[in-house]
Formats: structure tokens, C-alpha cells, sequence
């Protein structure tokens, strides 16, 4: 899936003479830009926004609590398990 495509695009550059679009100084040129999709543009701006350390600390929080939450139940079936073998 093409979040864009390569097009060439016109954009001012400095010049000793300037040239009509362009301001004082500065001559009309081309350059290979990739241009965006505008459709794509709102998962481009997700994807470049700020860290959310507040969530992220929260993700962690579960997954660990998770974690010793198995193994805490998985140490107490190893009891269960080892009494039924010497008994």
C-alpha cells in the first residue's frame, strides 16, 4: 500500500536575478519530492506524535503484573503437583 508517490515539484530557489512566481532573489527550480497521500496523512501525524509516557508506564505495569500474576499460579500448582507426587 502507497502511503504516497515521487512526483517533481516547483519550489523557489535562490538566484542572483529574480523570476516571477518567486520573490527578489530567488529563481523558480525543480526538485523529487515524496508527496503524501491526504488520506494517509492522519496515521503519518499518529505515528509522529509525542511519547504518552503515562500510557506506555501503564502497558508495562499490566504486562508485568501478568507476569507474576502466571507465575505466582504456575509456583502454586507446582506445590499442589509436588504434594499429590511424595503423597
Amino acid at each position: 500500500m502507497a502511503v504516497g508517490a515521487e512526483q517533481v515539484v516547483l519550489v523557489c530557489v535562490s538566484a542572483k536575478v529574480g523570476q516571477a512566481p518567486c520573490g527578489k532573489g530567488m529563481a523558480p527550480g525543480t526538485v523529487a519530492a515524496y508527496l503524501i497521500d491526504p488520506t494517509q496523512a492522519s496515521s503519518i501525524n499518529a505515528a509522529l506524535a509525542p511519547f504518552d509516557y503515562g500510557y506506555a508506564s501503564a502497558i508495562w505495569a499490566l504486562a508485568f503484573s501478568m507476569v507474576v500474576g502466571l507465575y505466582v499460579v504456575s509456583h502454586g500448582i507446582g506445590t499442589v503437583l509436588g504434594f499429590l507426587r511424595r503423597g
